[in-house]
């Protein structure tokens, strides 16, 4: 496999060894990234003798990934605009690319980020949020909201560096901030005796720390994907292809969200161990879900130099792989959550607490609903990756605003209501993902013939 310094060009030779490659270190700098709120959780959970500072915490899940999905598919789109120009070899092309992909990310994070500050605490409010832990998850998201500036341009800019195959660089700076999270909880929880406040703050340092790092790395590379600021400029053409596949995968991110929040309005309708429980069980379940979106990356990765190197078969075998491999992944995880869910659930949880019992009960209510069935998570994740690498983006984000975010919130509105348990509730995952699952194979099928009418009717002309 032909390979550029600090790249990997997937346009040649094998797939699957160096897909699965490839996809570890997304796994693990994924992970990494999600010990950030995990850590938030698990301090204070052990620290702060606060039973409801993990529900604060956890509360504000699907507000945020509300607030950030449009800014974050941006990523996405910019994620394909790049490994496009980097498969079809466009030097001058690529270069713009990068440098127009910083400037869309450098305004998208200064404006989810002043919006989130603005109205965190009148959505939590309509969300219902249980009058005991508001000031709380309102404190926390508001200074969540002031690092959203250096989350969004971390992912502009590891998004930029897997684009080219290089998946391990994002890792590291991870593992060292990651790190840097982690100690700073415990300074401000216990030697500072703060709460949800010190988390927060440890969590935005490291934020920062992470965005300055990686693209101080895309500054020294020593090819077309070199960021200089005297090279900046928005190119029109990169800036549609990034807003034609951005804007759907962060609306249909958008849409998950307000599902979700939904979702979450229905958990705050049960006692405050509930939630607590429902934000651990959470936090299990977005460690497999980060697994799974690996996968989606790297089909996207793979997908997208490909098309640009016009190489259809080679884009039919990636889909082929990361369907194998994201199912495998899926069980394995999944059912390791549940297998030892008492040892992982302690982690966040003060067995010493009166409430534990009951916090440790309702997140195993809802593992055994949604952890159980999330390999068709990682299925639809592999599925929309290999859509949108091809540079097809509306058509998934429809299939799963109808099939994925309406059922959910006809569910809460409808059908929950009839019975009023947790495993009740979350039924409407697996049944959404089935659905959407369904429609995604469909257009892929209709794409795949439409390709290869269009190359049979080439070869015919030339003849």
């Amino acid at each position: 496999m032909t390979k550029v310094k600090g790249s990997r060009d997937f346009t040649r030779g094998h797939l699957f060894l160096p897909m699965l490659v490839f996809t570890l270190p997304i796994v693990a700098s994924s992970i990494l990234q999600m010990l950030y709120n995990a850590a938030d959780k698990a301090v204070v959970g052990q620290f702060s003798g606060d039973p409801g500072a993990i529900g604060a915490i956890g509360s504000t899940g699907s507000l945020t990934s509300l607030f950030v999905a449009l800014a974050v598919g941006l990523s996405v789109g910019a994620g394909v605009v790049v490994a496009q120009r980097f498969g079809a070899k466009e030097n001058r092309a690529l270069s713009r690319a990068v440098h127009t992909v910083f400037i869309v990310g450098a305004v998208a994070g200064v404006f989810v980020g002043l919006l989130g500050i603005l109205l965190s605490r009148t959505v939590l409010t309509w969300m219902g949020t249980r009058p005991d832990i508001i000031d709380s998850a309102s404190l926390y998201m508001r200074i969540i909201f002031c690092g959203m500036p250096a989350k969004i341009l971390y992912n502009f800019g590891a998004a930029t560096l897997r684009s080219v195959g290089n998946s391990r660089t994002p890792l590291i700076i991870l593992a060292l901030a990651g790190l840097l999270n982690v100690g700073l909880n415990l300074v401000f929880v216990i030697c500072l005796s703060m709460t949800v406040d010190g988390v927060a703050y440890a969590t935005i340092v490291s934020e920062y720390v992470s965005a300055i790092a990686v693209w101080i790395v895309i500054s020294r590379r020593q090819d077309s994907v070199r960021f200089r600021f005297r090279s900046l400029c928005v190119d029109r053409r990169v800036l549609r292809d990034v807003l034609l596949i951005g804007i759907p995968s962060g609306l249909q991110s958008s849409v998950f969200s307000i599902a979700n929040v939904l979702i979450q309005s229905a958990v705050n309708t049960f006692p405050t161990t509930a939630v607590s429980g429902n934000a651990v069980g959470g936090s299990m379940e977005d460690f497999t879900y980060v697994t799974m979106n690996s996968f989606y990356q790297t089909v996207l990765t793979v997908t997208g130099q490909n098309i640009g190197a016009k190489r259809p078969e080679r884009v039919r075998r990636a889909l082929i792989y990361g369907l194998i491999q994201v199912v495998a992944a899926g069980l394995l995880m999944s059912y390791g959550c549940i297998l030892f869910d008492d040892f992982l659930l302690s982690l966040f949880i003060d067995k010493s607490l009166a409430e534990a019992p009951l916090i440790m009960s309702a997140a195993k209510e809802r593992n055994s609903v949604v952890l159980a069935t999330y390999f068709l998570c990682g299925i639809m994740e592999v599925l929309t990756g290999h859509l949108r690498g091809r540079g097809c983006s509306i058509t998934p984000m429809l299939s799963s605003v109808f099939c994925s975010c309406v059922l959910r919130i006809l569910w809460v509105w409808f059908v929950f209501p009839l019975k009023h348990t947790l495993a009740f509730l979350f039924l409407c995952y697996p049944i959404s993902w089935i659905l959407t699952n369904i429609c995604h194979i469909v257009t892929a099928i209709v794409l795949m013939r439409k390709e290869k009418k269009r190359a049979l009717l080439s070869e015919s002309l030339q003849n």
